[in-house]
């Protein structure tokens, strides 16, 4: 309850964030309706503002780590330095959250800061991504969508198709058997 409280009154500059306490629904004492962004600024920033006074320290602590290795995974200038000794402690990290949390809770976290020690920050990834979708200027999100939709069925036809065409390693004479 202190913590949609807390949020119902935060206030942020402008373009920092959007207006949470829009999101907040005390009825419910839950968050609801954040945009994409709203959430980054939860997680990196937020969570350890928020639960400083409320969990118990270690708990506390394990969340921090999150919030810390989100912060450093999508800033704009990466410090690989700082990339290398999270990427080492990631295992203990996900020790100490399955401690409190169910144990498959935060399993796809392990390649995070390989990746992005790898591949770069993630904000230009996720840009570059959306940049190469785009063949409408006029109608960028209509385009995006659309590649999503072309992606999602080549996706779904290669998995569920391709054992039946390519059994044997050669294609088959008539086709149309095995649909």
């Amino acid at each position: 309850m202190r913590i949609c409280e807390w949020i119902s009154h935060l206030k942020f500059s402008n373009g920092y964030a959007s207006n949470l306490a829009r999101c907040v629904s005390m009825k419910e004492l839950r968050l609801h309706g954040m945009k994409s962004h709203d959430c980054h600024v939860f997680m990196q920033k937020l969570i350890q503002i928020a639960f400083r006074k409320i969990l118990p320290e270690p708990v506390w602590n394990a969340l921090t780590e999150v919030s810390l290795l989100f912060q450093i995974l999508c800033s704009t200038m990466l410090d690989i330095n700082k990339v290398q000794e999270f990427e080492a402690s990631v295992a203990a990290m996900l020790c100490n959250l399955e401690k409190i949390f169910l144990p498959a809770f935060f399993d796809s976290m392990e390649h995070l800061t390989y990746e992005t020690r790898v591949r770069g920050p993630v904000l230009y990834r996720f840009l570059r991504d959306l940049k190469m979708k785009v063949k409408n200027k006029a109608h960028v999100e209509t385009s995006i969508v659309e590649a999503y939709i072309i992606e999602e069925i080549d996706l779904f036809t290669y998995n569920t198709l391709s054992h039946r065409f390519f059994a044997n390693g050669t294609v088959p004479e008539d086709m149309t058997t095995f649909v």
